[in-house]
């Protein structure tokens, strides 16, 4: 199982390839095609795009679709090597996948830089991508506290993980990239006539039923609906 665990500005990103991803991502594009590709009202728009088309997202808990079951069996096992490298107890911690969803980026369509708020980690598989737009992960500045010296070509003679202010990941068929949800990152422009075909999950991580911590979440188990 090949894999790198890559560290930006203090920030862990996982990247891998999803086993048996030729076979997968055949199944996946038949139901894309057939069954799940949804009419222009099921499609969620994005005003942050450069190209008339609107971006088509489909906001289905895909995570909960017997039909994406494989996918997600193998998004799971990487999701356990990723916290097992970085030394998570997970005899005290569930993991949910909380929400998933497919998107289709065509021609000139990009995403613009943003975090996700409601989750600790968060992913992006890439169904069909060959070097359409890359993944860029931005350190956030505005977080940045006190005087520092910004990543400049004329300050620094070498660049490394501790003076980059960016870092970019190609898309690839196959491949699954893992990172803390708050962490800035953009989709760049598909500059290709072939779609962009990606699914992105979000992933929480609670206390076990009867663990108690004051800086974790506590099992679903114990909340109650007001």
């Amino acid at each position: 199982m090949k894999y790198e665990i890559n560290k930006w500005f203090g920030n862990p990103i996982f990247i891998t390839k999803i086993d048996d991803y030729e076979s997968i991502n055949k199944d996946i594009k038949e139901l894309v095609n057939k069954d799940i590709k949804p009419t222009n009202s099921q499609f969620a728009k994005t005003t942050d795009i450069k190209s008339d088309t609107p971006l088509q997202e489909i906001t289905d808990n895909l995570n909960t679709d017997k039909r994406f079951e494989k996918l997600f069996a193998q998004i799971k096992k990487k999701m356990i090597l990723f916290l097992t490298e970085h030394h998570y107890d997970l005899s005290v911690f569930d993991i949910y996948i909380t929400k998933a969803w497919a998107t289709f980026s065509t021609k000139g369509q990009h995403i613009s830089s943003h975090k996700h708020t409601a989750s600790h980690y968060s992913l992006v598989y890439y169904v069909e991508a060959e070097e359409q737009g890359n993944l860029t992960f931005e350190e956030d500045m505005w977080q940045k506290t006190g005087m520092y010296i910004p990543a400049n070509k004329n300050y620094f003679t070498k660049w490394s993980d501790i003076n980059f202010s960016s870092v970019k990941y190609p898309s690839e068929t196959g491949g699954l990239i893992i990172f803390p949800s708050n962490l800035l990152h953009y989709t760049e422009e598909n500059t290709k006539e072939k779609p962009r075909i990606s699914i992105s999950a979000d992933v929480l991580l609670t206390m076990k039923p009867g663990v108690k911590s004051e800086h974790c979440l506590p099992s679903p188990e114990t909340w109650s609906k007001i």
